[in-house]
């Protein structure tokens, strides 16, 4: 009856589809700390939305892998 809750909005991931010119099945995202974890094409970015009705990506940065043993 209920589908499990999305973690982004159609907006968010228009805009993080603007960023990485990338389509809407090419990358996933988890929620981590206060922002989101994006992963593209076997990179990962740290991704912060503004507040508000119209959310914009305000800050992006690729954060380095650490391989599990």
């Amino acid at each position: 009856m209920f589908g499990k809750p999305k973690v982004l909005t159609r907006k968010q991931v228009k805009e993080i589809c603007v960023k990485f010119k990338c389509n809407k099945n090419e990358f996933v995202a988890r929620k981590f700390e206060d922002g989101y974890l994006v992963a593209v094409r076997s990179k990962e970015y740290r991704v912060k939305f503004s507040e508000g009705f119209s959310p914009k990506i305000v800050y992006a940065k690729e954060v380095q892998r650490v391989a599990k043993k």
